[in-house]
């Protein structure tokens, strides 16, 4: 039943009896039921903001007239205007689908005026930065290396929603949902902290307060403190939960960096990402899986540490480095 909505536009939506009773507030299970699926169709959010403030706007009521009603309520327009057929047949030829069609299209153009007095807040950093930001409602955010948040500053009072590209450590106030969007998944909490890292199409997310509801590729992890989860090796679905050491997940707020058990091309991107720099690898070294650590304020130690369990040589000139195989 859930697959049908996913071709619904902002009219569907609309007219849809469950979607009304939960944008007005009337029905705990249809609230239920839209929360989790808006959760999981985050592509769908411009057609449900629009379906909801036309819904708002035109107080559709929950059920449809019966038959009998509109008949009836047809045979009196027709006796009242018997002398004026032609305005009749004019009025009775707007349907109800194209009467909402120009209502959205009215609620739409609503929605895209209000958009330009609540613009989106873009928090970007790049390569061997960090940045620590507060949200409108308080929350805290610390952004690692290249790493982009975005969200509507005007909805958070509504709807406390960000999103995220790279890395970020959240502490989040409590109140209402709170959600971070990512390119391969969602996570949702009331007041926790957690961090979540979206870099090169995968997901990985520990909790270090609170509980955390993850939603990636149709499946979802319940996260409480020192749990974590990530996408599987082939990025379909979400790994069951597991123990995490979170105070090693979050170490890069301190420059300390932990890295367990990856192909070598992604301690590299890291590096680059935290000193700035690029480098240049021996294919041979590429993709050897090992576990490296380092700390971002010396370039010279932190190469040695991740070129000594390679048994590799490696050279600095500014900001290129070289790594070689012995």
């Amino acid at each position: 039943m859930e697959k049908k909505y996913t071709n619904y536009d902002e009219i569907d939506f609309a007219e849809e009896p469950s979607f009304i009773r939960w944008v007005q507030g009337k029905d705990q299970k249809a609230t239920a039921f839209w929360n989790k699926w808006i959760g999981k169709h985050p592509e769908k959010s411009a057609a449900i903001k629009a379906a909801k403030v036309l819904v708002q706007a035109i107080n559709i009521k929950e059920e449809e007239p019966s038959e009998a009603r509109i008949k009836n309520l047809w045979d009196k327009i027709d006796a009242e205007t018997k002398n004026d057929a032609k305005e009749t047949a004019v009025v009775r030829s707007i349907g109800r689908r194209r009467w909402m069609s120009i209502a959205a299209a009215a609620c739409i153009g609503l929605v895209a005026f209000f958009a330009l007095y609540n613009p989106t807040t873009t928090v970007s950093i790049g390569n061997g930065e960090h940045l620590a930001y507060t949200l409108p409602d308080n929350s805290k955010v610390e952004l690692n290396a290249d790493s982009k948040l975005t969200f509507k500053a005007g909805d958070f009072d509504g709807d406390r929603i960000v999103n995220l590209e790279g890395e970020a450590f959240f502490e989040v106030e409590k109140g209402q949902s709170f959600k971070v969007i990512t390119p391969n998944g969602m996570i949702e909490v009331l007041g926790t902290s957690f961090n979540v890292n979206a870099r090169n199409g995968g997901l990985a997310v520990d909790c270090r307060t609170g509980k955390v509801l993850v939603t990636a590729k149709g499946s979802e992890q319940t996260l409480t403190k020192g749990l974590g989860t990530k996408l599987n090796a082939n990025k379909s679905a979400l790994e069951t939960a597991y123990e995490t050491d979170i105070d090693r997940q979050i170490g890069w707020r301190n420059g300390e960096f932990y890295l367990e058990m990856i192909p070598f091309t992604q301690a590299i991107e890291e590096l680059e990402r935290q000193f700035a720099i690029k480098i240049e690898c021996d294919s041979s070294l590429k993709n050897k899986v090992g576990s490296y650590s380092f700390r971002t304020d010396d370039l010279k130690q932190a190469m040695q540490n991740v070129s000594f369990p390679l048994n590799a040589d490696f050279e600095i000139n500014g900001e290129n480095v070289t790594i070689k195989a012995k």
